[in-house]
Formats: structure tokens, C-alpha cells, sequence
């Protein structure tokens, strides 16, 4: 079975989304997760375009979960994770360190789903002062 990573950004409570809009953006989280990914590919949605201006950051596709590869990351800002928890190996969470308003949410608590806590970095971004970065493995 194909292992991917996920990465997603959320806010204190979970949130992701608020009427469809991406609650924030950051320039440097978006250049932390490429230097991160250190050449793996990483697979987004149309909706993600934006935050990869660059050609060849970042591979657009329609189901970019199924679509990713074996080691392959797959960034996430308006999709359910949990019908796909079977295929995630690594979950990255990038918390923004504030409270936005949402009506979309992280689903799942990597806890309880057998994920363990594996390493906490702190960074500034270009628009928040602090963003941690959560890596969590099965």
C-alpha cells in the first residue's frame, strides 16, 4: 500500500476554511514545505495554485491524494483527510498560531489515529510571527 505525507495549514481550533476561502497565506510556510520536501514532489489542488507561483513547485491535480506517488506530499486546504487515512504515513501540520473564523476543519486528530508526534520546529513567516510545524508518523 502507497504512503504518502499530507500537509495542511490550520488555526488554534482546527480550522482551515471559512466560505470557501483559505484563511491565510504565508510566503516563507510555502518555502519552508518546498525546501522540506527536498525534491519529493508535491502534489496540490487547483484551489493551492496560487500559494505555487513558481513553475515545477508543485504538481496540480484533480485528486491530488489518489494522484500522489509512494513518498510523494500532498498538500491540503479544503479536503477531508480521514477517507484517505489508510494511504497517509506522515501528516504534517503547520498551526498558524491564531484563532481565524472557520466553517471548515481538520477532521481527524493524528492522535487517535495511530500518528505519533515526531518532531515540533517553530519559524516566522511572512505574515505571522510564529508558525510551528508539526511532524507526525505511523
Amino acid at each position: 500500500m502507497k504512503k504518502i505525507t499530507v500537509a495542511v495549514c490550520v488555526d488554534d481550533e482546527g480550522g482551515m476554511l471559512f466560505y470557501g476561502k483559505r484563511q491565510s497565506r504565508d510566503r516563507h510556510l510555502i518555502s519552508e514545505l518546498i525546501e522540506w520536501a527536498d525534491g519529493r514532489r508535491i502534489y496540490i489542488y487547483p484551489f493551492s495554485k496560487a500559494l505555487f507561483p513558481d513553475e515545477g513547485t508543485a504538481v496540480i491535480a484533480a485528486d491530488p491524494i489518489t494522484e500522489c506517488t509512494d513518498g510523494g506530499i500532498c498538500f491540503i486546504e479544503n479536503l477531508d483527510i480521514l477517507p484517505y487515512i489508510d494511504s497517509v504515513g506522515e501528516l504534517v501540520i503547520y498551526r498558524w498560531n491564531r484563532l481565524y473564523p472557520s466553517d471548515k476543519k481538520l477532521d481527524i486528530n493524528p492522535i487517535s489515529q495511530g500518528f505519533v508526534l515526531k518532531e515540533t520546529t517553530d519559524f516566522v513567516g511572512s505574515s505571522h510571527e510564529k508558525i510551528t510545524k508539526e511532524v507526525y508518523r505511523k
